[in-house]
């Protein structure tokens, strides 16, 4: 945020902080515009071709909206506030979705492919990271996952319950011993403070620290010449008297199955 307010980023008059923030607001919105009527368009063309009831839309986005937040004029540095890993997630499919529904279960971007799979009645892709949230559409309120995790290439942000923390490597802040970010959602949902440090997050920040362990090690996609027993399908190999998907590589469900895990 300083460093923002005292840059020169602006390029016309006037290039006061305020002046250029609000341009840039001006410039968002105008596009939320844009894309609000283009999404019109489209729903209008599928009701007047009667294509409405056999077409499933999904309204999302590659990150959250992130309108200047904290006074930081761009997303960066990383996924460091909940209105990147927070992203649209509205699907319509008349007659069959649960109309005006809001889900409250932890879902992910790569939830997409895998659920509509399952939706189209068409072979899922085997070596997808993704969860079926088919139920979650039509209504229920089943969990599909404990956590969900955002990537970046120097940090990883980890939700949990009301809880959401951001873990940085020590070099993306080198003037400090190590910073992390810690929010109560429910009681701070603009992260306006940060628990990363108060001694009573000690522990919590430790079991979703494990948390996050545990799922980058069995997310993990290593190829191996031991496979597993899978059914051999146009999207499998025969190696070495084993079946693994053509990449090669195991999909994490399936690792727990796996002979000789040493040789991963």
């Amino acid at each position: 945020m300083e460093r923002w307010r005292k840059g020169d980023w602006t390029l016309i008059e006037p290039k006061t902080f305020e002046a250029g923030r609000l341009r840039k607001l001006h410039g968002y919105l105008g596009a939320v515009s844009q894309v609000d009527h283009a999404v019109g368009q489209m729903i209008g063309f599928l009701e007047r071709s009667g294509l409405c009831q056999n077409t499933i839309v999904i309204y999302t986005s590659d990150h959250g909206d992130y309108a200047a937040e904290h006074d930081i004029m761009e997303k960066a540095p990383g996924i460091c506030a909940d209105a990147i890993t927070r992203i649209p997630m509205i699907w319509s499919w008349p007659d069959h979705f649960q109309s005006g529904h809001a889900s409250q279960q932890l879902v992910e971007s790569v939830d997409v492919s895998i659920s509509l799979c399952q939706l189209a009645d068409i072979e899922p892709l085997e070596t997808s990271d993704g969860k079926n949230i088919s139920h979650l559409l039509q209504g229920q309120e089943q969990a599909v996952r404990e956590i969900a995790v955002t990537e970046f290439a120097w940090s990883k942000s980890i939700h949990k319950g009301q809880y959401r923390l951001v873990i940085y490597p020590r070099a993306m802040f080198p003037e400090t011993e190590g910073f992390g970010e810690l929010y109560d959602l429910d009681a701070d949902p603009w992260e306006m403070n940060n628990l990363y440090f108060e001694p009573n997050s000690i522990d919590l920040v430790r079991v979703m620290e494990k948390d996050l362990l545990e799922w980058l090690v069995t997310t993990t996609r290593p190829a191996t010449v031991h496979g597993v027993e899978i059914k051999s399908s146009h999207q499998t190999q025969r190696r070495n008297k084993y079946t693994t998907n053509l990449d090669g590589k195991v999909h994490p469900d399936q690792l727990g199955h796996v002979r000789t895990k040493n040789y991963l």
